[in-house]
């Protein structure tokens, strides 16, 4: 017993000197990865790959190059116990600026990252190191294992990251000169691979006088952090230091992008930083630095002799060079309103194999907006049109710099026509790839104010447009700038031409002109000239403040014209629609000539009550039968849309889509309506209105954009003025004289203010019928309830068995009853009166009965209530059983075996 205990515990001794010997190795194991002529590249992996990694685990990678190398490593698979950025259970660190293999080394160099879980895209793509060493430090705890990590590593040449002279003592800041070096590549440090940190990096590439530097971007990653680039950005300076003009700051990513510099020098600067943020949903995800591409760059320069020298003075003090470009130029307006613009070197040849664009910008503002008109004066670019293949100018009249905009290209011996730009801005590009030198071009500029005002400008830098039926059917104008300010001291013209047997239709969308609607005159003001059918007809109407105008329709040429003063402060003009329409597509089933003959009438919208429709256009004229006569119109109802009182509202008012013109006339010219018509719209209740003479016109019309209301009903008159002898009714305050007809029929025909032709000798209406009516009829609609309420009541006392006996299909043969409707004496359109009992006793059957006061046949004709009489007769007996024969009473049986004679109770029925 006493040997197999020992030999138990001989034997976990040597159980647990094994163990502890395999923990031991696994906690401590270095691998080395040197570089040799023959050896460059390789791969590298945790222990048991692709199987689990021991516990325990505590291993050392080392890849070390020669001096001037520098080592990439690619991880492509990886899995760690446990989250990533905590890692507190597995986790993998990477040095990646080691300068030597020393312990204190790794104690003060920067640590890139450490990662674990299972996501290989929070690794960099790809890690290079900033010297020639990488070292790879893996842990694993005694809890779980995972399948670990495998990757590769080759050895570069480190001199490519090396440009120029480096200062001494500096990690990447360097020195290029022509003298040295006329063309190569500029490097971030450790390029495509992702850089490091808190770097501050420059590139001075200073060449020689007379030469130029061009720099593009080959490729471009580096970490977008917004528009300013606050966290890692390359900054271009034209010159050569950073204090030097701003070519650009870039960071994100770019494709092929090239600069050139002003002159000689040109000065790179790299800065990075830390703490960057993403703006992913997961917290975690936002911090993970090596999600976000961070390749670094790739850019070549050279210096060039070639290029066209920007130093010199330009000609004008608003041309001057684009900087970063080769020869683009851009040219503003200022105080020099035109000069001229030519092709590099002219009158000299121009220089092949480059490209420059002219911009050339009118002012844009809201006090000033202008256009650019170019007029070449020499063109010699060799080629032919239209293919041009061998150089050519281009012009886009919009300012597009895109050569695959332009709708033509001009080379060849002859001059270019002369081209106006369609904004404020005109674009010209000069190609010379694969040209023949020549002398170029040479073209004249100028600035022409624009008011912004679609449509032909017929009088070049006046504010005059014309809007031809022939050229457009439809379309919009508007205020100079609107929707902006419109400037001071202006004046437009819109002039409408229609074809023949057209007509010119114009509704408004917006209208501010101020906050004055009246007195025009001394405001911003927007006036109409209508042109009516004959010379005579012609009148203006003048338009201010917020007041829309109202739809407008022309016969013949329409012409409109808009004046601003001075303070127009921030009023934004108007913007309207015109339409050229033929009159078949209006509706005009409406309106007419209407003779008076002394008498009056009445006048209502299309549809009325119901909705008019939008395009609607209606006119009306009313002639008296006397030119010594005049009209009256009453406004007996009226609803459209819009409104003319600005009380009932705070912003725009007035009769935007729907209007009802009143021409009134002048007394003095009879035929001519020498002063503007009324507009209204909105609501109108009980308003008069009286002509100047003899006629009376109105005109209703509606726009594309009308909605509908209700429309209107309106009563002429003809009536005489004061002091004419009245052979008819004379109104007792206007003193008006109007037809005897027109009194007593419930329309006021006298004017504003005199009722006297519905008051004097119109039969009144009494107060104590019109009491005893409304009396009778609260005291019927009581007794009614009360029945009602009786009738529920006495049901709900009846037990179903005596309900049941009640309900009967027919009643019993000698309880049948007659009822004859039999009408009053009065009118039909009146309530019937009380029945009449015409006799009440036994017959010689001994059954009461009671008779009406008609026989079936009698008719009795309805009275006259108005000027109309409606013939009518008594409606058909109505019966439960046989009709009685011609001749024959209605009679009420009741059976006197099983009933007590009774008086027959008749109620009153009313019926309307």
């Amino acid at each position: 017993m006493l040997e197999r205990r020992g030999l138990l515990v001989a034997g976990g001794y040597l159980l647990f000197l094994l163990i502890t010997s395999r923990a031991d190795y696994n906690r401590d194991c270095k691998h080395f990865f040197n570089s040799t002529t023959a050896n460059k590249s390789g791969t590298f992996n945790s222990s048991s790959w692709p199987g689990l990694y021991p516990l325990n685990s505590h291993c050392m990678y080392y890849f070390v190059g020669l001096q001037n190398e520098r080592v990439e490593l690619n991880i492509t698979d990886f899995q760690l116990q446990g989250v990533y950025p905590q890692c507190q259970f597995d986790y993998l660190d990477i040095y990646a600026d080691l300068l030597t293999l020393e312990p204190e080394a790794q104690i003060s160099s920067r640590l890139l990252g450490r990662f674990c879980g299972d996501r290989i895209d929070i690794l960099p793509t790809h890690i290079i190191s900033t010297a020639n060493i990488i070292l790879v430090e893996f842990h694993s705890d005694s809890h779980r294992s995972a399948r670990g990590f495998y990757g590769s590593f080759r050895f570069l040449d480190g001199s490519i990251y090396e440009i120029g002279t480096k200062s001494p003592n500096q990690y990447c800041q360097f020195t290029i000169e022509s003298i040295y070096e006329k063309k190569g590549q500029i490097l971030s440090p450790t390029y495509p691979g992702v850089y490091p940190d808190n770097l501050n990096c420059s590139y001075g590439l200073h060449g020689v006088a007379g030469e130029r530097i061009q720099i593009s971007f080959n490729d471009f990653s580096l970490f977008h952090g917004g528009d300013y680039c606050p966290y890692d950005s390359l900054t271009v300076y034209d010159g050569p230091t950073r204090h030097a003009p701003v070519l650009g700051k870039f960071c994100g990513e770019h494709g092929p992008v090239t600069f050139f510099s002003s002159g000689e020098h040109l000065y790179l600067e790299f800065i990075t930083r830390t703490g960057r943020m993403g703006l992913a949903n997961d917290p975690y995800d936002s911090s993970v630095d090596y999600k976000f591409n961070r390749r670094g760059f790739n850019v070549s320069f050279s210096f060039r002799q070639d290029l066209i020298n920007m130093d010199k003075p330009a000609e004008s003090q608003n041309m001057y060079h684009i900087r970063g470009t080769a020869c683009d130029m851009r040219v503003i307006s200022n105080s020099s309103r035109n000069g001229t613009i030519n092709s590099p070197r002219y009158p000299k040849n121009f220089p092949v194999n480059i490209t420059c664009i002219y911009y050339i910008d009118g002012h844009y503002s809201q006090d000033r907006l202008e256009k650019v008109k170019i007029k070449f004066t020499d063109f010699s670019i060799p080629g032919s049109m239209p293919d041009c293949n061998s150089g050519y100018v281009a012009i886009d009249e919009e300012g597009r710099p895109d050569a695959r905009v332009f709708k033509e290209r001009y080379c060849g011996p002859y001059l270019p026509p002369d081209t106006s730009s369609k904004n404020s801005r005109l674009v010209l590009i000069f190609n010379t790839d694969n040209a023949r030198e020549s002398r170029g071009f040479s073209a004249f500029y100028e600035f022409i104010p624009d008011y912004g005002i679609p449509g032909e400008n017929v009088e070049e830098g006046k504010c005059t447009y014309l809007y031809a039926s022939k050229s457009s059917k439809s379309g919009t104008f508007n205020s100079p700038h609107h929707p902006l300010r419109y400037p001071d001291n202006t004046h437009c013209r819109y002039i409408f031409r229609p074809e023949p047997g057209e007509r010119i239709l114009i509704s408004f969308y917006t209208f501010f002109l101020g906050e004055k609607d009246t007195a025009c005159d001394n405001n911003d003001f927007l006036e109409i000239f209508h042109s009516g059918r004959t010379a005579g007809d012609s009148y203006s109407v003048k338009h201010c403040g917020r007041r829309f105008p109202g739809p407008i329709l022309a016969h013949k040429q329409l012409e409109i014209q808009f004046i601003s003063r001075r303070n127009s402060k921030n009023s934004t003009g108007f913007e309207a629609r015109f339409e050229f329409v033929h009159p078949d597509s209006l509706n005009t089933d409406c309106g007419g000539r209407v003779h008076s003959y002394g008498t009056g009438g009445i006048i209502v919208s299309p549809g009325f009550p119901e909705k008019y429709s939008s395009r609607t256009y209606c006119r009306w004229t009313i002639k008296a039968s006397s030119p010594f006569n005049d009209i009256l119109i009453y406004f007996f109802a009226f609803q459209t849309e819009g409104t003319v009182s600005r009380e009932e509202t705070t912003s725009n008012y007035g009769c935007q889509n729907a209007v009802l013109r009143l021409y009134r006339g002048n007394a003095r010219y009879p035929t001519m309506y020498v002063e503007a018509p009324e507009e209204k719209c909105g609501k109108l209740d009980g308003e008069p209105f009286l002509s100047n003479n003899d006629t009376f016109e109105l005109e209703f019309l509606t726009s594309s954009r009308a909605l509908g209301a209700k429309g209107f009903k309106i009563t002429w008159t003809e009536v005489h003025k004061e002091g004419v002898s009245c052979d008819f009714f004379r109104c007792s305050k206007s003193e008006y004289c109007i037809h005897s007809e027109l009194a007593c029929n419930q329309v006021p025909n006298c004017g504003r203010g005199d009722n006297s032709d519905e008051e004097e000798g119109c039969p009144a209406v009494s107060k104590f019928d019109i009491l005893h009516i409304a009396i009778g009829a609260s005291i019927s609609s009581f007794f009614c309830i009360v029945l009602v309420i009786c009738g529920l009541y006495h049901r709900r006392r009846l037990s179903p068995e005596q309900i049941r006996t009640r309900r009967r299909p027919f009643p019993p043969e000698q309880d049948t009853v007659e009822v004859r409707y039999v009408a009053a004496d009065s009118s039909c359109n009146t309530t019937d009166r009380l029945l009449q009992l015409d006799h009440v006793g036994l017959n010689e059957n001994g059954k009461a009965a009671v008779t009406s006061p008609l026989t079936p046949n009698q008719n009795k004709k309805c009275l006259p209530d108005s000027a109309v009489t409606t013939p009518c007769e008594s409606p058909p007996p109505f019966s439960l059983k046989k009709q009685p024969s011609e001749g024959e009473q209605a009679i009420k049986t009741v059976d006197t075996a099983n009933h007590k004679p009774q008086t027959p109770r008749i109620q009153k029925v009313s019926i309307v």
